[in-house]
């Protein structure tokens, strides 16, 4: 029977260290997925829930993973009471405390291409040890596309032009689709080149041949990211003897309207003060002959 006691009483320890050494008293949970935009403030969330309802924090890390380890400087670490870390891009948001939930946050400021990848959040505790993992995605837009032609100036009908499109500073690689103005796809005609950049973002150049025609000569390129959001850029090509880019007439234009304006603003003025001027003249002729007439009487 004592035996007995025993082999019950081993079993039973051996299954309270089996639930704890499986961190059953404590359970990590994070957000699958956390999204961040280049140069800004990304935010990486776990939850610590335990069946305790007070427990005593003894070290949380955050590290990023490679293989299910981690690589690199560990991104910030908690013990004794205070965050330290080795990059002072990386810092705790606040913890808050909900009954027997914990809120930690892992907070990246001015974030890089490079910081793309998986996240482990470790805690050790009283009641026992637990870890989990999140994966940052970083996106960066591209600037408003930019369209030139070649020739610029002086296009004939039935002259080849060839269209470039430019678009820079985004991530992750995009594509640049070409439209004339009846909304066709001109796409599968053009040649698109990706460059990397040194901090991880791509330029986009995307170059487009077409035969210009008078009644064809308007053209939209559009530049579509991973998330198909879109940045889109116009193009008029100056078919005509004389006639520049469509930005440029544009602006030729303005500056015929703002020198007519001046001028009419003037001539409206000089009118208005010989208008004055006269008036002035023909009171004072007035007063003299009342003058005269008093004097007279």
């Amino acid at each position: 029977m004592a035996l007995s006691g025993m082999l019950y009483w081993a079993i039973g320890i051996a299954a309270i260290q089996a639930v704890y050494c499986q961190g059953n008293f404590i359970k990590v949970e994070c957000d699958p997925e956390n999204q961040g935009v280049y140069s800004q403030q990304a935010v990486l969330n776990c939850k610590v829930v335990s069946i305790k309802k007070d427990f005593q924090i003894i070290k949380m890390i955050w590290c990023k993973v490679e293989a299910d380890k981690c690589v690199g400087k560990t991104m910030l670490t908690f013990e004794n009471g205070k965050w330290s870390a080795k990059d002072e891009r990386f810092s705790s948001g606040a913890l808050e405390w909900n009954e027997k939930e914990l809120s930690v946050s892992l907070l990246v400021q001015k974030t890089q291409v490079s910081d793309q990848g998986s996240y482990r959040f470790m805690i050790s505790t009283d009641t026992g040890y637990e870890k989990g993992n999140t994966y940052l995605r970083v996106t960066a837009p591209y600037s408003v596309p930019v369209i030139s032609s070649v020739p610029g100036i002086n296009i004939e009908d039935s002259m080849p032009v060839t269209l470039t499109c430019n678009a820079s500073g985004g991530y992750p690689p995009g594509q640049i689709h070409w439209f004339d103005q009846l909304d066709s796809n001109w796409t599968k005609s053009s040649a698109l080149s990706t460059i990397p950049t040194q901090d991880g973002r791509f330029n986009l150049s995307s170059v487009f041949t077409t035969t210009a025609s008078s009644s064809m000569a308007l053209y939209k390129c559009v530049v579509v990211n991973d998330k198909m959001d879109k940045q889109r850029a116009e193009y008029q090509l100056a078919i005509g003897p004389g006639k520049q880019e469509g930005t440029k007439n544009v602006k030729a234009i303005t500056a015929v309207f703002v020198v007519v304006g001046v001028l009419a603003f003037g001539i409206l003025i000089l009118y208005i003060h010989r208008r004055r001027s006269r008036g002035q003249c023909e009171k004072s002729v007035e007063d003299e002959e009342d003058g005269k007439a008093l004097n007279n009487s």
